[in-house]
């Protein structure tokens, strides 16, 4: 996607301008969505975003963490020692009628944020697997 196609995806019309202006301010260079729906029902969702320079997906990153720990429906703030992932889920119910689960993490210039919902109870430990299987493919170059 082109900056400005991903950041009318991802943002509100309200915001539009400002987050463009960011985006080129921290060189975004492209992103990749992909979403699926699963036989059991649940969505999943990976964001792919590069940046031209470690400090642009730093700066973006650092806004997306910001944003999970003020989530208003977070009710869990969930890490991944791991990989250094940061994330959050909720049993709140979304328009959707599912509960949510994020991660967010970079490896070099590229910023992944997965998105697991379930009708149930949030899965972060499926949404934690998606984004290890994102970030070991970015990491091994594949």
């Amino acid at each position: 996607m082109s900056r400005d196609s991903y950041v009318q995806f991802e943002y509100s019309k309200n915001h539009w301008t400002e987050e463009e202006a960011l985006a080129v301010r921290r060189g975004f260079v492209a992103a990749a969505v992909e979403g699926w729906i699963n036989a059991d029902g649940s969505v999943q969702e990976i964001n792919l975003v590069r940046f031209a320079t470690r400090a642009g997906v730093s700066s973006a990153l650092d806004e997306v963490i910001t944003g999970f720990k003020q989530e208003p429906e977070a009710e869990t703030v969930l890490t991944d020692p791991a990989i250094g992932a940061v994330g959050w889920s909720t049993p709140t119910l979304n328009s959707d009628g599912n509960c949510e689960a994020e991660f967010a993490d970079a490896v070099g210039n590229t910023m992944i944020l997965v998105v697991e919902e379930t009708a149930a109870t949030p899965d972060p430990a499926a949404a934690k697997m998606l984004l290890q299987q994102q970030y070991n493919k970015l990491k091994d170059g594949s």
